[in-house]
């Protein structure tokens, strides 16, 4: 599932869960719950989707690692 890495990694960006879950306007255990595999919504597509400052179709579409350049993958 791709929201299910596209938030994995914006955990690893913003540090914790509750940051997170603070800037998506959500609970800390509704997204562990998400990364874990359950749940999910295109509303929660749209959020994660303005906490990255990416369009939505980047979050469905191929999975952003947190770190990498998006085209290419390289680390850095």
């Amino acid at each position: 599932m791709r929201l299910r890495a596209a938030v994995r990694s914006l955990r690893s960006l913003y540090g914790t869960w509750a940051c997170l879950a603070e800037v998506m306007g959500v609970s800390a255990g509704t997204l562990q719950q998400l990364a874990s595999g359950n749940g999910g919504s295109h509303a929660m597509a749209l959020r994660a989707a303005k906490a990255a400052g990416v369009s939505l179709d980047q979050i469905l579409g191929r999975p952003v690692v947190a770190g990498r350049c998006p085209t290419c993958g390289r680390a850095g």
